[in-house]
């Protein structure tokens, strides 16, 4: 047999597929066979008088696994699939109210419809169907991505602040609000998600319905009304612009580090801040951030590499004696010298919330992803394991690297390494890492800001401000007003993320999810009611105490 798909084709220009045109079945069955083309199958539905064509259907042809076609497969459908850069538009997107009809942008980004919910595409259980949707495998590497980032390096200059008495507790205490809360968000979602579809279910009058698309955001409207939404949005919209602020932050002291060290030249922070301004301001223009899939994958490989570094680093120094001792009994020595108790305990209540900032809002299309049903049941739970898992990996580091480099950690921690090269790459890692994570976490943000700003000035201004109301001006500006606000705050980011944390997380992880579920589910148990308010009830007081 040649190839695929060739030599059981037969040429459109001598075969026709009318009643009359002698057409063969079982030719054409042996074409599901070598795979199909896609202009073939519009040529017949055009010859059938139909509206569109379905789906092609894929090569099912049964092939030995080989290493490097299984390699082949796992790059491209877990490390290049743009389907968490997908997932990151869409959990900002709400699905009621009408779409203008010159806002084929927005329809296009926001209203994008995973490829097994497309109009006119049933929802079947078909295994030849390309793209259906997610498993529990790219579910779990979202939930990494989502939460695994920089703001790890912020935890040893936490925990020397606030002592492990305090910091542990905190952590765990705020790890329990957060899982309670987001199974409330889950709830709320598979409530709503039923309802949506039997309504469709009925109104179609089939039995097959199309699910409608949710969001964090959605759920608020359906919840709380116009005024919930408004809130959850600008929370997230707030949120996402500080952890850019952060980012504005880390990275010019990191490269003023580097510098110093490969050049022995003191280069001020805000130079590197402006030469950052001068890549992200164009890179803030991009709507459609599945064009970023490379950086971001690139970015993750060098977080992965600062992570293992690091460590290898806080290992090193931690078996380090100068007495004599044996490793385990150095670092039983160097733990009991850590100090249980800090007065700035206060500050890693906003810090712990800060690692859940990535979670919450990715949480709903993170579930939608998941096409099979079985493993939508599954991810609850599967959600609970992972981020018990990242959380007990981050006390491990945090604890770890302050035990290792002192209680006079930094804030950055990588600017506490020792002095060399590896350190040097380590920094340069993690600094062009953030300058890539940066569109993608700015995206919610720009795109709530940009979208409420332009609104607003045409319905006080009209049409005769519609130069200033351009996309691209408005997002360059925004990141011009988070370049000044970090410059003014580069020697305080450990305040910047704890206020963060407790002002604007709290409120998103912890709050609004109870609230959310109380009011969607009249069903609701009156024990869980009771939880639900005591959950909301404990994040505004880590809310006002942080604050």
């Amino acid at each position: 047999m040649g190839n695929e798909g060739e030599d059981t084709l037969l040429p459109l220009e001598n075969k026709k597929y009318g009643a009359t045109s002698g057409y063969n079945q079982s030719t054409h069955m042996q074409t599901y066979t070598a795979g199909e083309d896609s202009s073939r199958l519009a040529e017949m539905a055009k010859e059938f008088g139909l509206a569109r064509q379905r789906q092609t259907r894929q090569n099912v042809r049964e092939r030995v696994p080989v290493p490097l076609s299984m390699l082949n497969k796992f790059v491209y459908e877990r490390l290049l699939d743009p389907g968490f850069e997908d997932i990151r538009m869409r959990s900002i997107y709400t699905s009621h109210g009408e779409l203008d009809d010159d806002d084929d942008e927005r329809r296009q980004l926001l209203g994008r419809r995973p490829s097994w919910k497309e109009d006119g595409v049933e929802e079947e259980q078909d295994p030849h169907a390309h793209s259906m949707g997610g498993d529990l495998t790219s579910a779990v590497l979202g939930i990494i991505k989502g939460m695994v980032g920089p703001a790890i390096l912020y935890l040893p200059h936490g925990f020397a602040n606030a002592g492990y008495v305090c910091a542990v507790p905190i952590l765990l205490f705020s790890t329990v609000l957060f899982l309670s809360s987001s199974a409330c968000l889950l709830d709320s979602w598979k409530l709503e998600s039923q309802r949506a579809f039997e309504l469709t279910a009925l109104e179609a009058g089939r039995k097959r319905a199309r699910r409608t698309i949710l969001s964090y955001p959605e759920l608020a409207y359906r919840a709380l009304g116009a005024a919930g939404e408004t809130i959850v949005k600008v929370g997230i919209a707030a949120m996402q612009s500080g952890v850019c602020l952060t980012y504005l932050i880390f990275v010019p002291q990191n490269l003023s580090a580097s510098t110093l060290q490969l050049f022995k030249v003191d280069i001020p922070p805000t130079y590197f801040m402006s030469v950052m301004l001068v890549f992200q301001i164009p890179m803030s223009w991009i709507r459609d951030i599945r064009k970023l899939t490379i950086t971001n994958l690139l970015a993750n490989i060098l977080i992965l590499y600062g992570l293992i570094t690091c460590l290898g680093f806080a290992l090193a120094n931690a078996l380090q004696s100068e007495e004599g001792r044996g490793p385990l009994a150095e670092i039983d020595y160097k733990f009991n010298r850590l100090e249980p108790f800090n007065s700035g305990w206060f500050l890693f209540i906003g810090t712990s919330v800060l690692l859940f900032e990535g979670s919450i809002t990715l949480l709903v299309p993170l579930q939608e992803a998941v096409y099979r049903e079985e493993d939508r049941k599954k991810f609850p739970s599967v959600y609970r394991r992972v981020i018990l898992g990242i959380i007990t990996f981050y006390t491990f580091f945090g604890i770890f690297c302050w035990m290792s480099f002192g209680k006079d950690v930094k804030t950055v921690m990588t600017t506490s390494l020792p002095e060399g090269n590896i350190a040097t790459t380590v920094q340069l890692a993690y600094s062009v890492a953030v300058i890539f994570t940066f569109p993608l976490q700015n995206f919610p943000s720009l795109e709530i800001a940009c979208r409420s700003i332009s609104g607003a000035m045409q319905a006080c201004c009209g049409k005769s401000t519609s130069k200033l109301q351009s996309r691209n001006l408005i997002a360059s500006v925004l990141v011009c007003l988070l370049a000044v606000v970090a410059i003014s705050t580069m020697n305080s980011l450990d305040k910047v993320v704890s206020l963060m944390g407790s002002l604007l997380g709290c409120p998103l992880a912890f709050v609004f999810p109870p609230l959310i579920h109380n009011s969607l589910d009249p069903s609701i148990s009156a024990g869980r009611r009771f939880q639900n308010k005591a959950v909301a009830s404990l994040g505004l007081c880590a809310m006002v105490l942080a604050s």
